[in-house]
């Protein structure tokens, strides 16, 4: 392949020199000739010396890192964002108007941050402020390429301006990016330079037959690649991009993710899905180590290298891989056994509200705790490299772990508010065992910090958020399993439809005797089940007063659609089933779906990803069914 890329993320982590330096020889010895940076605001230019040096690199800092990499033989490529992911430019008082608008996603992706993320294209100074950084940062690179980045600008066209300009010349949000990424293209040209950026949103805007040739797509996509890629978002667009790019006479790179336990089946299959085609080059996009760091990934990137490179990556030699940098063939083994999904997430307010259980978690936390056991033996062995890469595994791994023993500890929490069989000490020693873990995993994050990122901050404090939050979750199960003794549980049933968690849910709760109906729950009603990427039925539970119900108002808000097919609650050793829906407000399909208990579903919003995109005023509204409920005999 022309480009074998590895990529870094300095944008929302810093690293310091000598990690960074250690970092491009990885990348050299292992058949990579580019290596790209990710920026944002973190390069301290003539007009920008006011960015924070704790965050930023001086002009110096990055001269001295290109040169480094090129005597490595690395082309080092910088990567910016001048549309989307702009929230930490806005920090500042020079970029603070050129927002789009500060809270659009408050109710929508969840990239709300009060200060916008997005920049608006139809003001000059927009244009003004950022073209000027973006050609001071340029100017101290020598790569014949220009990463603008132009991913997920789910804010974007949204305020006043743009939507006077689209009615005054009589055009569409699509044709305003379009507008934007050649703004972008010819900004990069008049350096001497070849565009590249994210296609992402070309399933959303779908401008990509206008475009130039000269632009090269960068194609991301993280999970198992089947026949062809799935989308982005909400719709999840299926298209046979590289075929199209093709077709098109477009140059492109296929992008994958640095698994930090080093699982390979992304990278296997998005690289057997690419050679059918012609893309020009290959990258490992690794993103926001705040909390963690890089080295559990490096046997995944030294196959990923070395496959793209040309070199032989059979499976003996990928075990080979592994074994070298690991210290032995059990590790490899241990290593290459373990398909951990790339995102993984679960609720830890576990007594108020619990993910069902399901069979394939069950075996996915009898891997795993085999796979702590070991790593922790092979880590404390290991010396060098070896026992960086064990120990940032172990720790990733036994996160992940502890996380879903969290979600099975609430289904036993759950159970007992019906059966009240297990006493509270019963409960406390699993608590116990979750905070040494954590405390296990802590001791080593702070001495690989220690040793790795000495003198670097974590960015907007995100390690020591990382265990407070374990710790004060932990803490606050302790307390809620003694005050909950005598309590409801509302059980809803939905289907599985898609993983992304931009749909919210929103469940009201009204007692018999009172007047006011109370927020039972507010949030992501996506269960982690998700992560494998599989349909079907899942559900969750909920904490009731120890009251009977009169009836729970179900909504749904946020981007997306919801499917329920389902509700009941217990009390007092009963069972409550729905007995009458009625449809309140918005848009409800098939509403008396719920009143039987199969896999037949309602459908509760809108699952038009292009309709969000060009209306992002849909995600605030709510869609919403009422419930009553009968005894079950």
């Amino acid at each position: 392949m022309q480009i074998v890329c590895l990529q870094l993320d300095l944008a929302r982590q810093k690293e310091n020199l000598p990690f960074i330096k250690s970092y491009i020889d990885f990348a050299a010895e292992n058949g990579y000739n580019s290596l790209l940076l990710y920026l944002e605001n973190n390069v301290r230019t003539q007009s920008t010396l006011y960015f924070d040096a704790d965050e930023s690199y001086s002009e110096a800092e990055i001269r001295a890192i290109v040169a480094y990499a090129e005597t490595k033989g690395i082309d080092v490529i910088p990567a910016f964002e001048n549309l989307g992911h702009l929230e930490r430019f806005f920090r500042y008082p020079a970029f603070a108007e050129l927002a789009e608008c500060k809270d659009a996603q408050k109710e929508g992706r969840g990239f709300y941050t009060g200060l916008g993320t997005c920049g608006c294209s139809s003001n000059p100074a927009l244009y003004e402020v950022l073209d000027n950084y973006i050609r001071e940062v340029c100017a101290l690179f020598n790569s014949p390429y220009v990463h603008m980045g132009l991913d997920e600008p789910f804010d974007f066209a949204v305020c006043k301006r743009c939507k006077d300009r689209m009615e005054r010349e009589n055009k569409t949000k699509a044709d305003l990016f379009y507008e934007h990424v050649m703004h972008s293209r010819d900004l990069v040209k008049s350096m001497g330079r070849t565009m590249m950026m994210w296609d992402d949103f070309f399933e959303y805007a779908d401008i990509a037959h206008r475009l130039p040739r000269d632009i090269i797509f960068c194609n991301w996509n993280y999970n198992f690649i089947s026949d062809e890629p799935g989308g982005h978002w909400t719709n999840r667009i299926k298209r046979d991009w590289f075929a199209y790019y093709d077709a098109l006479g477009f140059e492109y790179i296929f992008c994958v993710y640095g698994h930090r336990a080093s699982s390979l089946y992304n990278l296997e299959s998005f690289t057997e899905y690419a050679e059918k085609y012609h893309p020009i080059g290959g990258m490992v996009t690794q993103w926001e180590r705040s909390n963690g760091f890089y080295f559990a990934t490096y046997p995944f990137l030294a196959v990923a290298g070395r496959k793209w490179g040309g070199q032989v990556c059979d499976e003996n030699k990928v075990k080979e891989i592994f074994s070298n940098l690991l210290g032995g063939e059990e590790q490899a083994e241990l290593l290459l056994s373990l398909d951990i999904p790339t995102f993984y997430w679960g609720y830890n307010d576990v007594t108020n509200v619990c993910e069902g259980d399901y069979f394939l978690k069950s075996l996915y936390e009898k891997q795993l705790a085999y796979a702590v056991n070991r790593l922790r033996v092979f880590a404390e062995g290991a010396t060098g490299l070896a026992k960086d890469i064990l120990t940032d595994a172990f720790c990733y791994v036994y996160s992940i772990l502890l996380d879903i023993r969290m979600q099975r500890l609430g289904v036993e929490i759950f159970n007992n508010y019906e059966s009240g069989n297990k006493p509270v000490a019963y409960f406390f020693k699993k608590l116990d065992e979750m905070t040494a873990g954590w405390q296990e995993i802590e001791k080593h994050t702070i001495a690989l910090w220690a040793k790795h990122k000495q003198g670097i901050k974590s960015f907007n404090n995100s390690l020591q958020k990382k265990f407070e939050k374990a710790y004060t979750a932990i803490e606050r199960i302790r307390t809620d399993v003694v005050k909950n003794t005598q309590v409801g549980v509302l059980y809803t049933d939905l289907m599985l439809h898609d993983g992304y968690g931009t749909v919210r849910g929103e469940i009201r709760v009204k007692y018999q005797g009172e007047q006011k109906e109370k927020i039972l729950y507010r949030g992501n009603v996506k269960p982690s089940l998700a992560g494998f990427e599989v349909g079907g039925c899942y559900n969750f539970r909920y904490l009731l007063e120890d009251k009977a119900v009169e009836y729970i108002v179900y909504g749904v808000f946020g981007e997306g659609a919801l499917y329920p097919t389902h509700f009941r609650y217990t009390r007092g050793g009963k069972k409550y089933v729905a007995d009458s829906v009625e449809i309140l407000q918005g848009k409800v399909v098939n509403a008396d779906m719920v009143l039987t208990n199969d896999t037949r579903f309602a459908e509760m919003g809108y699952d038009d990803g292009v309709g969000h995109f060009n209306d992002l005023a849909l995600a605030k509204q709510m869609h919403e069914i009422k419930i009553t409920f009968k005894n079950l005999v």
